[in-house]
């Protein structure tokens, strides 16, 4: 006993830097709370560069882009040399017998022999060259025109991939403008109606105007409660669009107004429409060259074809399985020549081919001239629903500000008196409307001038090949 006290009373503090020490260490351990990300936030022009790197279709494009310069790839191997080996072994279980007419006894008479060995083997080597051939020339034609097709598919998916990803955005913005225009509204009359009901209280107006006051802003909510779920499912649709993870979450960083202001409708208005610069002229242009070259293709096939080749073997004949055994001789053999193939009589059916593909260029040549009026026709409507939606644009604006103006005197004139509810009543819901006109309008607007920058290919962002 006297011994452990003696111990306890020699044991030394700890000193303060090792309380320290354990108590950062215990900080370290204590999980602390972590931040919540902020979601994502896009500008109109990051949404559409976004979305041409990540869409799928874009993505999908690409690809075709990359298949096609492998087929050419493909189309060119098919005339360059062509070599290849191969390896034999045969064991003759029963070699086959012969009948030869006995010239050393009588002719008239047969015997059997036997010619050959039991184990027979053989290795070569082939080469192949094609010379000429009228259809590998034009499939090597056709292999290009198949990579512009690709390469201008790629361009219009893109085209289509930033028309797309614009009006989701376009629509946001606008359910977005529309709910806070009825959030105003129903604070302004929930604000009303705590007034109207304070005057009823004191026997100025009668129960009525309260009630109509309440039935406008129990419809207000019901709109507000419709608007958010279909912001909801734009959103969901936007990320769809872009590429992004349904889960993840994104706002945008841009206003319905930033966006207007930014537009030259003028200039939209009076710029020139070329038709070589609009892409799916192009692709009915690639895709009547590619008649053309099936009509050469068809025609080809009358003409000959030639090849080269050489060949290399080694052949061994043995009683005995003793192949590798390299004492014994293997006997070597060459050979090289030509191969010409050349049609003579078809019965017809070959020219009958030939009338075909030359019907379905001519289709083809008729659909170009069909598409070119057809995009100038779309190019002109584009260009007058622009107008009109500049116009109407610019008419609502003026008549958001004079209901606007309509409606607060009609507020003050309730409040003095002047007024009954439902003057009141329908003065906000004149305002409301055109407030609702009005972001409509931006909407209109905005569209009709996507829908003519998609025909001039005319978008802030590279759309090009990368």
């Amino acid at each position: 006993m006297l011994k452990s006290k003696k111990r306890q009373t020699r044991q030394k503090k700890r000193p303060l830097w090792e309380w320290g020490a354990w108590a950062l260490l215990l900080c370290l351990l204590i999980p602390q709370p972590v931040s919540a990300q902020e979601p994502a936030a896009f500008s109109l022009k990051e949404a559409r560069d976004y979305a041409l790197q990540y869409n799928y279709n874009a993505q999908k494009s690409q690809l075709d882009v990359l298949a096609a310069r492998k087929k050419i790839r493909e189309t060119i191997g098919i005339g360059l040399p062509q070599v290849g080996t191969s390896l034999g072994y045969t064991n003759n279980l029963e070699l086959p017998t012969m009948l030869i007419p006995d010239f050393f006894g009588d002719p008239s008479e047969f015997i059997e022999i036997q010619f050959g060995t039991q184990h027979n083997a053989n290795l070569g080597l082939q080469v192949q060259q094609l010379v000429f051939n009228g259809s590998y020339l034009v499939g090597l034609q056709t292999s290009r025109i198949f990579e512009q097709l690709a390469t201008e598919g790629l361009e219009r998916t893109r085209l289509d991939v930033v028309e797309t990803v614009s009006q989701t955005y376009y629509l946001i913005l606008v359910s977005q403008e529309s709910q806070k225009i009825i959030q105003g509204n129903i604070e302004n009359l929930e604000k009303t109606l705590y007034e109207i009901r304070e005057f009823y209280k004191e026997g100025f107006v009668e129960e009525t105007d309260a009630d109509v006051i309440q039935i406008s802003v129990t419809a207000l909510k019901n709109s507000l409660q419709n608007l958010e779920k279909q912001t909801e499912t734009a959103y969901q649709l936007l990320k769809f669009q872009m590429g992004i993870d349904l889960s993840e979450e994104v706002r945008l960083s841009d206003g319905l107004e930033d966006i207007i202001s930014a537009q030259d409708i003028e200039k939209a208005l009076a710029g020139s429409f070329y038709l070589e610069t609009n892409v799916d002229y192009r692709l009915i242009q690639t895709q009547e060259g590619l008649a053309e070259m099936n009509l050469k293709n068809e025609r080809a096939q009358y003409w000959p074809s030639v090849a080269a080749f050489y060949q290399l073997a080694w052949a061994a004949q043995r009683n005995s399985f003793n192949f590798f055994d390299f004492d014994n001789k293997w006997y070597r053999s060459q050979a090289i020549g030509l191969t010409l193939n050349l049609p003579l009589f078809k019965s017809g059916s070959q020219r009958a081919r030939v009338q075909q593909a030359s019907i379905a260029l001519d289709q083809a040549r008729k659909t170009v001239r069909q598409v070119s009026q057809g995009l100038l026709l779309e190019e002109a409507q584009a260009k007058n629903d622009l107008s009109a939606a500049f116009e109407s644009y610019t008419n609502v604006r003026d008549n958001m500000e004079l209901a606007q103006k309509v409606y607060d005197k009609t507020l003050i004139k309730y409040q003095e008196g002047l007024a009954s509810s439902t003057d009141l009543t329908q003065a906000n819901d004149r305002f409301l409307g055109t407030q609702s006109s009005y972001i409509q309008a931006m909407a209109t607007l905005l569209n009709a001038k996507n829908k003519l920058d998609r025909l001039h290919s005319d978008y802030e962002v590279t759309i090009s090949e990368g």
